[in-house]
């Protein structure tokens, strides 16, 4: 049998979802897909207003289950008010009726975190012929770009 000669990066979130399976299991978030996908699931307006806090289920079944949602307080109403919609996108994700309930408690849903476009890096002169001088060679203007970027990155 022949072996790899050399070992290849692996995705962080592999072995991330190994450590935190346990917990989403425990919780019933099934893998936790309706937390990593929650803003694909319901909307990224129902996202900003709610978390799912955990999914219980009747005893001895998988479907049926309420979902347990913290809101916030002025979120919560519009929350309820569009219970049903959340169910049916819910049970669209899982592909099945999982749940039949929404039961939502005040809290606090952390605010979500935009990521605001680069901002012009300007630097000095002697920086700026560094990297010129070290990229200046390359020919394919896409890797000229990228190499630029990162000597940007790295005189900061």
């Amino acid at each position: 049998m022949k072996y790899p000669t050399k070992m290849l990066p692996t995705r962080l979130g592999v072995y991330t979802q190994k450590i935190v399976k346990p917990v989403f299991k425990a919780r019933g978030l099934m893998e936790g897909k309706i937390i990593t996908h929650w803003s694909q699931i319901v909307g990224e307006k129902f996202s900003r207003l709610a978390i799912p806090e955990k999914i219980t289920f009747p005893q001895g079944k998988r479907s049926e289950g309420t979902l347990h949602l913290s809101a916030t307080s002025s979120g919560a109403l519009l929350i309820q008010y569009a219970q049903d919609l959340i169910l049916e996108q819910v049970n669209i994700f899982f592909g099945y009726k999982a749940l039949s309930k929404l039961w939502v408690t005040h809290g606090f849903v952390p605010p979500k975190q935009i990521c605001s476009k680069e901002s012009v890096v300007l630097l000095s002169e002697e920086n700026q012929e560094w990297v010129d001088g070290h990229i200046g060679q390359v020919v394919d203007p896409g890797l000229k770009d990228c190499l630029e970027k990162l000597g940007k990155a790295v005189c900061r």
